[in-house]
Parts: C-alpha cells; sequence; structure tokens
C-alpha cells in the first residue's frame, strides 16, 4: 500500500516541485524530489492575466451549475425508472432509449448545429446543456436505488407521503453515497472538460478555465509572436509553465476530494451494474 501511495503521489509532487523550480535547471533534468532554485515565474504569468481569473470564474460558475442540474435530472430520471411497477414494459423501453441514445450519439457537427439553431452559443448554458444528462451515471444510480429496500417506499405511501416526497424523504437521504459518488464523477467531467469550449465559446472572456489553459500553449507560435513576447517566453521552459497549469487546474479537485473519497468505494459497489 505504501509503494502504491508513491505511485500516486509522486507525479503530483513532482509537478508541484517543477512549477517551482528554475527553468534551466528543469531543462537539465536536475529536478528530482526538491525544488532547484525557487522560481515563480510560471505563476507571475498566469496570475497577472486578468483573462485568467475571468476564465476561472467561468468555469467555477461552469461547474456549479452543471453538477446541480446532472444531480437533479440524475435523481428525477432514476428515480421513476427504478421502481418495481416501472421495471418492465414502458419503464424498460424508456432505459433502452438512453442507453441507445448513449452508445449511438449524433457526434460532433449535430451537437454543433442544434446548439447554434437554439442561439446558445457563446452561453454558459452551451457548455452545460449538451451533458446535462450523463446515462451512464443514470444507470448507476437506477441500480442504487433498487437496492433501497421497497418495504421503505410502501410505508411511507401507507402514511400519506407522495412520490416527492417519498423521493427526498426516503431515497436521498439512504442514497448519499451513491449520490456523493456521481457528484464527483460531474465535478471532475465538468471541470476538466476543455473542447466544448473550443467548440462553442468563440469569445474569450467567456471561455472556460481549461480550454484557457489549453490556448496558452497552442498560441505559442515563434512565427507569429512578437520579439516581447518571445523574451518573455523563453524565461521559462515549457515545462515549467504547464507545470504551473495542472497544478492551478487540479487545486479544487484535491480541496473536494477528501470530503467525498469515504462514499467512493460504497457508492460504485452498491451502484454498480451486476449480472
Amino acid at each position: 500500500m505504501v509503494l502504491f501511495a508513491l505511485f500516486c503521489f509522486y507525479p503530483l509532487w513532482y509537478t508541484l516541485i517543477v512549477s517551482f523550480s528554475n527553468n534551466a535547471a528543469v531543462s537539465a533534468g536536475k529536478v528530482w524530489l526538491l525544488p532547484s532554485g525557487l522560481n515563480t515565474e510560471s505563476y507571475k504569468k498566469l496570475l497577472a492575466d486578468t483573462r485568467f481569473f475571468t476564465s476561472f470564474g467561468v468555469s467555477v460558475i461552469r461547474t456549479a451549475l452543471g453538477c446541480s442540474l446532472n444531480m437533479l435530472l440524475l435523481v428525477l430520471t432514476a428515480y421513476p425508472l427504478c421502481l418495481p411497477e416501472n421495471r418492465f414494459r414502458r419503464g424498460k423501453a424508456y432505459i433502452w432509449f438512453f442507453v441507445a441514445n448513449m452508445l449511438f450519439s449524433g457526434g460532433m457537427i449535430p451537437m454543433y448545429v442544434v446548439i447554434r439553431n437554439l442561439k446558445l452559443l457563446n452561453s454558459i448554458w452551451a457548455l452545460i446543456l449538451p451533458g446535462a444528462l450523463p446515462i451512464y451515471n443514470m444507470v448507476l444510480l437506477i441500480n442504487f436505488f433498487r437496492n433501497v429496500p421497497y418495504e421503505l417506499n410502501e410505508a411511507a405511501t401507507i402514511d400519506g407521503a407522495n412520490p416527492l416526497q417519498i423521493l427526498f424523504r426516503v431515497y436521498i437521504p439512504v442514497s448519499m453515497p451513491s449520490l456523493a459518488c456521481l457528484l464527483l464523477f460531474a465535478f471532475v467531467g465538468h471541470w476538466n472538460a476543455y473542447f466544448d469550449g473550443l467548440l462553442y465559446i468563440n469569445d474569450l472572456n467567456r471561455q472556460p478555465l481549461q480550454t484557457y489553459i489549453y490556448q496558452i500553449s497552442a498560441v505559442l507560435d515563434p512565427q507569429t509572436m512578437t520579439p516581447e513576447q518571445l523574451r518573455e517566453a523563453s524565461k521559462l521552459s515549457d515545462l515549467t509553465l504547464n507545470s504551473a497549469k495542472v497544478v492551478i487546474a487540479m487545486l479544487p479537485i484535491l480541496a473536494l476530494y477528501p470530503f467525498l473519497q469515504k462514499y467512493f468505494v460504497t457508492g460504485m459497489t452498491l451502484g454498480s451494474v451486476k449480472g
């Protein structure tokens, strides 16, 4: 277990020390366990850019709205499909409808046409609505809900509870491990997404953080850069700059993961697809 922990921890540690090391030492391969020559130029370059903070804010809003919508639709979809009276006929047909859409999607071009026709280009909803209902996560939640004793549903019905009350007072409280696990999936998916920002967002001030980070490395073309930009870029090696990007981008995930990690095993095993 210690060896496995080192394999997981060392890449994170190496990325951190490289981001603070001298660019010459990194280029020479002298950085191994500790930073070599404290260097904060990479962080200064990122933090001095107002667009960085703007894109960071876009990612925060996108992640908050996206996770909220994901969890709401997951719960409202999985609950009726998990009930015994809906497992056959129409309920089974609905599940196959969702799964077929997951396996045979329309592709990038039809999705772009839909987003354009709905006039959602350059809006935060273009990043959220296409993946509002993750089908795989819905299947996991359906299987978890099916493990909840149906006697609880019947007892609540006898006491006069309606379906919404049963959902929010019975199923959701006992399904917190699975919901926390799916929330972690949604958070990581929204925070790390960058490609949809390239497709749907042309306004630089509305692009998410990961798209911004991607473009920092994508636009460094020496043939199109001014002499001043070339001098500034020469101060930093690609590795130190990229390491600084990774460190900044992974901080929110590292901050959230310890609070949800204890639910991960339970949420995955009880909600897994069984034969």
